[in-house]
């Protein structure tokens, strides 16, 4: 199975990139965020004319995560236990073939550590841990995926001095992402390209100013992350720049893992 996360900025300005991408791809699941717009003009007929089944959490202009499968998709759940920002649609699960449980998410950007919205976000991060550290103990394989704006490392970006003491890269936000790496999850990408080995490759987010993506001046906030029972299943995993080059593309491009499922 293959599995993909793609923060699309916005479904209405790159339904093209994410048809284009789905035909010439396949995944067999793929996890949105930001795709902003309502669950009723979300284009399901659309989707399911390339063979997607949609589980959707829309949100008007801001927002909004939804979950693509070539497989039937059950047991859907919007939101999570004590999230602090739960009048925003930035999480979603469902159970896929009956198999595997996959959760899209888009955790809150924060803006600064001046801003009001950086102790939200640390405090969205910590709910979304409380909840899902259950998930490493349950007998169906658990995967999360989605757009963190956090980058867990130095090595998450080709040029970590320029991010000191700055979001997504304080210790702070990095911390709240250690405790789920901690509870037992695995992030898929650092399974085939650990730490010990700087990797610019990986980078998943390249701002839209100063030319970022052609120097691949770039940072890896986008993550798939396993828990035990679907880490025995990886077999591979990678980033795939090919949309960031098309015209007006979103500033993230998909990051994928496989599953032996």
């Amino acid at each position: 199975m293959k599995i993909a996360t793609w923060n699309v900025n916005s479904l209405r300005s790159r339904f093209e990139h994410l048809v284009k991408w789905l035909r010439t791809f396949q995944p067999d699941v793929v996890l949105l965020q930001e795709i902003k717009l309502i669950n009723e003009i979300f284009p399901y007929d659309l989707i399911m004319d390339e063979g997607y089944q949609a589980a959707v959490f829309g949100q008007k202009t801001y927002n909004g995560v939804a979950i693509l499968s070539k497989y039937r998709i059950e047991d859907i759940k919007q939101g999570f236990t004590q999230n602090p920002l739960h009048d925003e649609a930035r999480y979603i699960e469902a159970l896929i073939d009956g198999s595997v449980r996959i959760a899209s998410v888009y955790v809150p950007n924060g803006q600064n550590i001046q801003s009001v919205k950086y102790p939200l976000k640390l405090e969205f991060m910590d709910a979304l841990s409380t909840t899902l550290q259950q998930r490493t103990q349950e007998d169906t394989p658990f995967i999360i995926g989605g757009d963190f704006n956090i980058a867990p490392q130095d090595a998450d970006a080709t040029y970590p001095d320029r991010w000191k003491n700055d979001v997504p890269f304080t210790t702070a936000e990095r911390l709240t992402y250690a405790k789920l790496i901690h509870s037992g999850f695995h992030d898929a990408i650092r399974i085939k390209y650990p730490y010990d080995a700087h990797n610019p490759d990986v980078m998943s987010w390249w701002d839209y100013r100063g030319g970022s993506f052609e120097k691949n001046d770039g940072l890896r906030i986008d993550h798939i992350l396993l828990c035990p029972k679907a880490t025995d299943l990886w077999t591979d995993a990678g980033t795939d720049r090919t949309p960031r080059t098309w015209e007006k593309p979103s500033d993230h491009t998909p990051v994928w893992c496989t599953l032996n499922i």
